[in-house]
């Protein structure tokens, strides 16, 4: 018997958000401050899941003066990276990527991509002598920020972005098309299903929520453990504020959804 699950998904999404349906979006589990600043061993991050770790962020301990009483003491944070990534830089620091800002082989104004293995993130410093603190570095400055990274898997070469605020990686993002640019900040924008039926047999018509001029896809999982979602080999124009599409059922479960396209 022909049997399809549906799942209908739905996101809040935050005002700013904008559409690219060829990009993989992650939020981290628990964003919990301890997250970006251990001191042993090195938090990886695997971009897109491959296996392979795409970036490392690390803390080295504190040091202090030798002068009695301490009048300064200092910690820096660290991203490294293997040989086949890379890191925007400014001013010898992480850069502080504006979101929105294209990430791609082109750098950002005022930004270049580093080939060192290990990038500057933060250097916290304190004074026990004066009672004083502070931070360098654009993202530590700001208290939060987007990270440009390129790295390379099995298709090519893959630009994203990670957002750290205070001392957590909240989430990240790739590009999965090979050698294209993203925005920094971007993901995708989900729309609401209104209506789910089976109108036509051996078909699943499916009546998404629109906007007059958009184009929509349908990007479908077999599980909702895996890892990223496919997109269907068409797009969905829209004439209205809704818009109807007629999917063939198969003898497989699958989970929909429809994101706003380019």
């Amino acid at each position: 018997m022909k049997r399809i699950v549906l799942c209908a998904l739905f996101a809040l999404l935050a005002q700013w958000a904008s559409a690219q349906s060829t990009i993989v979006y992650t939020r981290a589990p628990d964003p919990d401050p301890s997250i970006l600043l251990p001191l042993v061993p090195p938090i990886s991050l695997d971009m897109n899941d491959d296996g392979e770790a795409d970036l490392a962020f690390s803390m080295q301990p504190s040091i202090c003066t030798m002068d009695i009483p301490i009048s300064m003491c200092s910690q820096s944070s660290f991203i490294s990276v293997p040989e086949t990534s890379a890191i925007l830089i400014a001013d010898h620091f992480a850069a502080n990527i504006t979101h929105g800002e294209w990430i791609g082989d082109s750098a950002p104004s005022n930004t270049t991509w580093s080939l060192a293995r290990n990038v500057n993130l933060a250097i916290y410093w304190f004074s026990p002598k004066d009672g004083t603190s502070g931070v360098r570095g654009p993202i530590a400055e700001q208290g939060e920020g987007y990270v440009g990274v390129r790295f390379v898997a099995d298709d090519g070469v893959h630009y994203g972005w990670v957002y750290l605020k205070q001392s957590s990686i909240i989430e990240w993002a790739y590009e999965s098309r090979p050698n294209q640019p993203i925005r920094a900040g971007y993901k995708p924008v989900v729309t609401p299903v209104a209506r789910i039926s089976t109108d036509r047999s051996g078909y699943l018509r499916l009546v998404a929520e629109t906007e007059e001029g958009k184009t929509y896809r349908i990007q479908v999982k077999e599980s909702l453990f895996d890892f990223a979602w496919s997109n269907l080999n068409f797009a969905l124009p829209a004439s209205s504020t809704n818009a109807t599409v007629e999917i063939p059922m198969s003898e497989r479960h699958a989970f929909f959804r429809v994101v706003e396209a380019d």
